[in-house]
């Protein structure tokens, strides 16, 4: 992550100025990278990891934005200990995964004072994830995980657990960021965003339900040309 970072910051320091400043331009090409956390049950279950962005603006007033972005996050690999009700024992299970986020939004700038700014956003898109299970068990086991797309409320065999699952779902994202303009053709950038993902339902043993709802807090630092 340091790397694309030191990246992504090289990129902007060798923009060469022009004769019109970034912030007068109509449309603005953005790239990113960062880091991703997953947050409440998804965060229990999968780890921290990276992320790019790539995504393009419309100025349709002096301080409002429309966008249309995509998003690649990868998830880092989590290990739990799962009880097992039919034995004292416990079974040990890994996940990691990914998603990917296509959507749009429209940003706010509230405040700008020379080449520094400001701004709000807010989006909704479409988010596909992915998740991967292994586990060193055998024989007979019973696991019941949204956030990894498997709820077994009942003993199956490992290879039914033991597999990639995805899902595609629509979901919302808040959030904010601050803007300097490095050169006439490039302003770096950091945001942070909060994200909301709806998911499927499974049916729990009780007879009720558990949704595979999500949450993401990806942190980006990019430049806009």
């Amino acid at each position: 992550m340091k790397r694309m970072i030191v990246g992504l910051i090289l990129v902007g320091l060798l923009a060469v100025p022009s004769s019109s400043a970034a912030a007068d331009k109509p449309v603005s090409f953005s790239i990113g990278g960062g880091i991703t956390k997953p947050v409440g049950g998804v965060g229990d279950s999968l780890g921290s990891g990276g992320q790019v962005t790539l995504g393009l603006g419309f100025k349709v007033k002096p301080q409002i934005t429309v966008f249309g972005e995509y998003n690649f996050s990868s998830l880092g690999k989590k290990l739990l200990d799962v009880p097992q009700p039919l034995t004292a024992a416990s079974a040990a299970f890994s996940g990691n995964g990914w998603y990917q986020y296509g959507g749009g939004g429209v940003s706010f700038t509230p405040w700008q004072s020379g080449k520094a700014s400001a701004y709000v956003l807010g989006g909704i898109g479409v988010y596909n994830r992915s998740v991967y299970l292994t586990t060193p068990s055998t024989g007979l086991v019973t696991v019941c995980n949204p956030a990894w797309f498997v709820c077994f409320p009942q003993p199956v065999t490992v290879d039914k657990v033991v597999a990639s699952r995805g899902t595609t779902d629509p979901g919302v994202n808040l959030g904010g960021g601050f803007t300097y303009r490095v050169s006439d053709l490039a302003s770096f950038f950091v945001e942070v965003r909060y994200h909301y993902v709806w998911g499927p339902e499974f049916q729990t043993a009780s007879g009720g339900t558990q949704s595979a709802n999500a949450q993401f807090f990806p942190i980006t630092f990019g430049f806009r040309f």
